[in-house]
């Protein structure tokens, strides 16, 4: 049990803001920016459900799915980048060795529909907190056996999917070039928002670089990324639905992961 130190703190030898012991997270775990999509993944696909850790809003639990009875964990990153390069590395701490984000997105494509799922291939470093670990010029990217196994996954299952580049912002609103309460949107975002939008970019959402740098950088941890789009912004559709869907997308891959690569 490692002890507490001002460059490492923890609390009574459990992580500092998951309050979780080593081994209490499972080697595959999906990240989730809510605590409720939490409960929702654990509760509707995992059995023998424990809850490992419920501090500052960051659920997470660990159970198993399968007739192979796998491990897995879901755990709450809470919203945006600071938050998510904080949870991964405490993750990594606990046991969690692979990871899927399963999120919502806003797309940038106009054939999408609202609920249909976004895999991610790499992100746009818009978030800030990843230039800590690696200079801009470093590349997000999913790693492709997830990716692939996510877009097997999907097939299979028969759901609409949709597969691309994201952009991690550190704001939802003006970050993602949403104007503010007087209608104005700085023309430097929206600017961007326009370039982005003409360079193929598939969606906007707040996690994705993090998670792909910090893993990527630090031994080599398999992360990859689908989310539910909630919004469309050619359309200006909004809705919260598909996340249900994408969740289990993300498990059966894991599962395929777990069966190609055993841990």
């Amino acid at each position: 049990m490692g002890k507490s130190k001002a460059d490492r703190p923890m609390t009574g030898g459990k992580q500092y803001h998951l309050e979780t012991y080593p081994g209490d997270i499972a080697p595959h775990c999906i990240l989730v920016g809510s605590p409720e999509r939490a409960e929702m993944i654990a509760s509707r696909y995992f059995n023998n459900v424990r809850k490992v850790g419920d501090h500052r809003g960051l659920k997470s639990f660990t159970g198993s799915v399968g007739p192979e009875k796998m491990l897995i964990s879901a755990v709450t990153t809470s919203m945006g980048s600071g938050s998510a390069g904080i949870v991964v590395p405490e993750a990594v701490r606990s046991g969690a060795r692979r990871f899927i984000r399963v999120g919502s997105c806003g797309t940038l494509w106009k054939k999408p529909n609202i609920g249909d799922s976004a895999i991610c291939t790499g992100a746009v470093r818009l978030d800030g907190a990843s230039e800590n670990w690696a200079p801009i010029q470093y590349p997000a990217i999913a790693d492709y056996r997830v990716v692939q196994e996510l877009v097997s996954a999907a097939e299979s299952l028969g759901l609409p999917h949709h597969i691309g580049i994201g952009a991690t912002t550190t704001c939802f609103n003006e970050g993602q070039a949403r104007p503010d309460d007087s209608g104005y949107v700085p023309p430097r975002l929206l600017a961007l928002h326009e370039e982005l939008t003409r360079r193929g970019v598939l969606f906007y959402s707040m996690e994705e670089a993090t998670i792909f740098v910090w893993c990527s950088t630090h031994g080599g941890y398999w992360a990859g990324a689908i989310d539910a789009i909630y919004a469309n912004r050619q359309t200006n559709e909004f809705g919260v639905k598909g996340e249900e869907e994408a969740a289990g997308i993300a498990i059966k891959a894991l599962r395929s992961l777990n069966e190609k690569y055993p841990l």
